[in-house]
């Protein structure tokens, strides 16, 4: 599940990237929290992290504000939630980029647990790593499911 804070990411994102379609104008934090319904205090950390990235640049001044400089085609929507979330894996000795064996592991290789969330959680990443910015901005889904099919948790 991501979080709160994800979200508010991806509409910060999202609000930019549709101004670099239009105008491409600099959007001052508050346009950018009005637009996203991000709280502006929250937002002003999203935006530091997103910028460290590279993702975004910023200007000061009268005009300035925050531009999406990187194309949203090349904007990996996972790259994304790991930079704001961290790792995305369930377990730790599944991730790709910040692996380590579980404290309470005595045999990955036969680790019944650890092979029932990998073939689900591989199966996830076929899917979720080409997602991205663009794919958002467009309102395209792989496979949406129904809350009809979706068992209640």
């Amino acid at each position: 599940m991501i979080t709160q804070k994800m979200k508010y990411a991806l509409k910060a994102v999202m609000v930019l990237g549709d101004e670099a379609a239009g105008q491409g104008r600099p959007l001052r934090i508050e346009d950018i929290a009005q637009q996203s319904g991000a709280p502006k205090r929250f937002l002003e950390h999203i935006m530091l992290d997103i910028k460290k990235s590279g993702l975004v640049a910023s200007t000061r001044g009268r005009s300035g504000g925050y531009v999406l400089i990187k194309d949203p085609a090349g904007i990996s929507i996972p790259s994304l939630l790991r930079l704001i979330d961290g790792p995305i894996s369930p377990l730790p000795c599944l991730s790709r980029v910040a692996y380590r064996i579980c404290d309470d592991c005595t045999d990955e290789a036969t680790c019944r647990i650890r092979r029932a969330f990998s073939d689900a959680y591989y199966g996830y990443l076929l899917m979720f790593e080409g997602m991205t910015l663009a794919d958002l901005m467009k309102g395209e889904t792989r496979g949406e499911m129904s809350s009809e099919a979706i068992p209640s948790a």
